[in-house]
């Protein structure tokens, strides 16, 4: 029997069981195609450019700041160049606020309460404004890292105009240097975005009956959309074609090509020359020009504020949000009642583990501590070395961070064991601390962290997550009702419309059904929505 809304009663529907496996958070994954080179070369450049200032002053031991404001060249690669300028922009003006809230704090009280409240709530803030971004990979953990070491580094007031210019001077250049490929190549973000879509049909044509495949084509499809809206390029109609194509496969999986995909997607992404657009009918056609009319639309205001959108009280960020902030909150007062007076790395531990849902933060939390244990220990072998002089130890955070980024998509577990000597490499620009002492406390501050953060997500529930669910099949139901006789462009703005709620309704209920002990989300009504969507895009041809 179902309620008014049409949805079976919430207490007649099973609870999500916990899954505490364990090899599925240490195995490594087919990553989709990643750009972490493009993000390895932009730290490169930019730190080699600010190191090499410091240098020239013999100013070495200021490393610390300008690498924070370099960290911000890892981020935002999969926008468009000039929508990149602004959101990466925004990125530095906010983390070089951060730091300088965190110095501030450091310089006006050594109250470790104070600091560690303050602290706290920027690493909460950051973790939910960074996943609620478009900013991109890498995850969260450097921005709040960065934020709240800086929180316990000793700071004057007479040094602190200084040390925030330093981190707004070298994002300034991390900005920079982000933009200049678009000098030589205005399109590749672009490209590269329509290239995944091309690649995501395969799997769909070697297995139409393949559900994942086709939820991983639905949210190819609108990524690229996603950054197609903000393109302005010469060959945007070509690659808007490209995507055209891409919804006909996910309509009719026949049409695939696999072969075929793989070899345009690679001429797409290698190729300087004009795009060749595939051939479309009259009717496509229309519909491109009709996506045109349709991103200049009216937007709700979570579309267009979505960083506000994730702070409102009703958000299915909120009960994240207060995760991360009580989890913080204890693994430093913890480590502050051990002995510690730098907390920050429990801070960031607690941090990082805590996810959207809690089979996430589950399968966060053993690579996170086990990585960060192994990580400590490679940084005593590696600490000798560094130690012999501060232009060593920067060019082993350049290293350390390539192979980071090489693994952060494919196996986290790795990936945290380079990122650990990284970090405890940047701590020590201001003056090298005894190897042992360094390797016990944060050995037990990673242990706090974790601990704490898996004991925030499962005292605090997210209910929110069932409803977003909810509200998500709801929109995909509204978009899939085809208007009688529709023109071109109303088939158009119908297709848009069920290709980005298919891909909104696979990640939210994939999202809430992973949130253990709560009611699962309605499958029925799921699949026969998913269903009917389907249906509707193979009448709209």
């Amino acid at each position: 029997m179902t309620n008014s809304s049409g949805y079976l009663p919430t207490r007649s529907l099973p609870r999500v069981k916990p899954q505490f496996a364990l090899w599925p958070a240490l195995r490594s994954v087919r990553a989709p195609q990643d750009a972490w080179y493009l993000r390895s070369a932009g730290l490169i450049t930019s730190a080699v450019i600010a190191l090499s200032v410091l240098f020239a002053f013999d100013r070495l031991d200021l490393g610390a700041y300008t690498m924070a404001g370099s960290m911000t060249a890892l981020f935002s690669h999969a926008l468009p160049y000039r929508r990149r300028a602004i959101t990466l922009g925004g990125f530095i003006l906010m983390l070089t606020l951060g730091c300088a809230i965190s110095m501030t704090t450091a310089a006006a009280t050594e109250n470790m309460l104070w600091r560690i409240l303050v602290a706290c709530l920027l690493a909460a803030i950051i973790k939910v404004a960074h996943d609620a971004s478009n900013v991109g990979m890498p995850p969260a953990v450097i921005p709040i890292f960065l934020v709240t070491a800086l929180a316990f580094t000793p700071q004057t007031w007479q040094d602190l105009p200084l040390h925030i210019a330093l981190v707004a001077g070298a994002g300034a250049v991390s900005w920079c240097v982000s933009l200049a490929p678009g000098l030589v190549r205005r399109d590749g973000p672009e490209r590269r975005a329509v290239a995944a879509a091309m690649r995501a049909t395969v799997a769909v044509g070697t297995d139409p009956q393949d559900a994942a495949a086709r939820d991983a084509l639905a949210a190819a499809i609108t990524a690229a959309r996603r950054t197609l809206a903000f393109a302005h390029g010469a060959d945007r109609s070509a690659l808007e074609a490209h995507v055209v194509a891409c919804e006909r496969i996910l309509v009719d999986p026949s049409l695939s090509s696999p072969d075929n995909a793989r070899a345009n997607a690679q001429r797409i992404l290698r190729s300087r020359t004009a795009i060749p657009e595939p051939p479309l009918t009259d009717a496509e056609r229309a519909q491109i020009r009709g996506t045109h009319l349709a991103q200049d639309a009216p937007r709700a205001f979570s579309a267009r504020h979505p960083i506000l959108a994730a702070f409102r009280p009703n958000s299915p960020s909120a009960p994240f949000f207060w995760r991360v902030l009580i989890g913080c909150l204890v693994s430093a007062l913890a480590s502050w009642a051990l002995g510690g007076d730098r907390p920050f790395w429990a801070i960031t531990a607690a941090g990082v583990i805590v996810q959207p849902n809690l089979l996430l933060t589950w399968r966060k939390a053993p690579p996170r501590a086990l990585g960060a244990l192994v990580g400590v220990w490679l940084f005593a072998l590696i600490a000798p070395i560094a130690h012999i002089d501060l232009l060593v130890a920067a060019v082993m955070i350049l290293v350390l961070n390539t192979l980071t980024e090489a693994f952060i998509a494919r196996n986290y577990f790795i990936a945290q064991v380079f990122v650990t000597p990284l970090a405890l490499l940047m701590s020590q620009f201001g003056g090298p601390l005894p190897s042992g002492e360094l390797i016990l406390e944060r050995s037990v501050d990673t242990v706090l962290g974790v601990v704490a953060g898996l004991l925030a997500a499962f005292v605090i529930r997210n209910g929110h997550l069932r409803r977003h669910a909810k509200a998500a099949v709801v929109r995909l139901e509204h978009a899939s009702r085809i208007p009688d006789e529709p023109d071109a462009d109303e088939v158009q703005r119908t297709r848009s419309e069920i290709i980005a709620a298919l891909a909104a309704v696979a990640a939210a209920v994939r999202t809430a059904d992973n949130e253990w002990w709560t009611h699962r989300v309605d499958e029925t009504r799921v699949i026969a929505a998913q269903k009917k969507a389907h249906e509707a895009l193979a009448r709209l041809g």
